[in-house]
C-alpha cells in the first residue's frame, strides 16, 4: 500500500461511525480508529502494538466464561473464517455495552491470511427491538437496494383498488439458505447474498413489474397483466434457478437458494389474507424440499 493509499484508508476509517480494529497474525493491534476510541474508552496509543484482549468482548449469557471462545477476533485467527456475534463490550470505565461485532480474515492477493479485521457497532438499547444488526427489516431493505416493506404494502393496497387487480400476479420469494450463509460468512455475506437474490429475481420478471422487500428475508413481486401461461412460465424459471445463483466469498462459492409461491390477486381479499395464502404455499414448498 502506498503512502497516499494508507492516508486515504485511515481517513475513510476515521470518518466511519463504527469501531474498526485490525490485528496481525499474532493478535497484535495494528489499527484502531477514532470511533473505536469513543466506543471503548481506550485511546489508540493505549492499544496499538498490544495483544488484543480476549476479554474485551464477552458473552453474558448462560454463564459462559471462556473469553477466547467468545471473542470473534480470536475465532477468526483460529479458524480463518468470518464471524458475527452479539456480545457485551467491557468499556475502559468498567461498564458493559451491548454491541454487534463482525470480524473477518484479512488476506493478501494470494489468499493467504495476514491478520484479522473487526467492526463493532453499539446495539440499540430499545427492548422492543432486540434483533441484531442484519436481522432488522431496515438493514435487510438497505442490503437489497429495493423498495422498503412499507412501500411494498402501499403498492399492494393501491393495487387492490385498481380495476386491473384480477389480472395481476403476486410472487412471494424467500431466501432458503440464510442460516448457512450467515454461519459461513457473517452478516456482510448475508447482505451480499440478498443482493444477489434480488438481482436474480428482477432479471426473471417481465419488463413491467414491481419488486420490493417484504419481511424475514423475503421479497414480494407484483406482475401486472400476467396471463396464465406467463405465470406458469415464471414458476418454471424460478424453480429452475432456485439453487443456481451463488455468491463468492474468499474463493468459496456458496449457493443462494430461493423458494417462491405465486397467486393472482383477489380483490375481495385484503393484503393480509392474500399474503397468508402465499405464506402457506411457501411453507408447503419448503416442506416438499426437505
Amino acid at each position: 500500500m502506498t503512502q497516499l493509499q494508507a492516508q486515504l484508508f485511515e481517513s475513510f476509517c476515521d470518518t466511519m461511525p463504527y469501531g474498526v480494529c485490525l490485528v496481525d497474525l499474532q493478535g497484535k493491534i495494528t489499527y484502531w480508529n477514532v470511533a473505536a476510541e469513543g466506543i471503548t474508552g481506550y485511546f489508540g496509543q493505549e492499544v496499538l502494538g498490544r495483544i488484543y484482549r480476549g476479554d474485551l468482548l464477552v458473552n453474558c449469557e448462560r454463564g459462559k466464561t471462556n473469553a477466547e471462545l467468545q471473542c470473534p477476533v480470536m475465532e477468526v485467527l483460529r479458524d480463518g473464517r468470518a464471524v458475527a456475534a452479539d456480545l457485551f463490550l467491557r468499556h475502559k470505565n468498567g461498564h458493559r455495552i451491548p454491541i454487534h461485532v463482525s470480524a473477518f480474515p484479512l488476506r493478501d492477493s494470494k489468499g493467504e491470511m495476514r491478520g484479522a479485521g473487526e467492526i463493532f457497532d453499539p446495539a440499540p438499547t430499545n427492548p422492543k427491538n432486540p434483533g441484531w444488526a442484519g436481522h432488522s427489516e431496515r438493514e435487510f431493505e438497505m442490503a437489497t437496494g429495493l423498495a422498503s416493506a412499507e412501500e411494498s404494502k402501499e403498492q399492494l393496497q393501491s393495487l387492490l383498488r385498481s380495476p386491473s387487480a384480477s389480472s395481476t400476479a403476486l410472487v412471494l420469494i424467500e431466501m432458503s439458505e440464510q442460516e448457512a450463509i450467515l454461519q459461513h460468512g457473517g452478516t456482510a455475506m448475508l447482505h451480499q447474498a440478498i443482493r444477489v437474490l434480488a438481482k436474480t429475481v428482477a432479471g426473471l420478471l417481465p419488463s413491467k413489474h414491481f419488486v420490493g422487500c417484504w419481511s424475514d428475508w423475503r421479497l414480494i413481486a407484483i406482475v401486472p397483466d400476467c396471463r396464465a401461461e406467463a405465470l406458469e412460465r415464471l414458476k418454471v424459471m424460478i424453480a429452475g434457478v432456485g439453487s443456481s445463483c451463488a455468491v463468492k466469498w474468499w474463493g468459496d462459492r456458496v449457493v443462494v437458494g430461493m423458494r417462491a409461491a405465486t397467486c393472482y390477486v383477489d380483490a375481495l381479499k385484503n393484503v393480509d389474507a392474500l399474503l397468508l395464502g402465499l405464506e402457506q404455499d411457501l411453507k408447503c414448498v419448503a416442506d416438499e424440499k426437505e
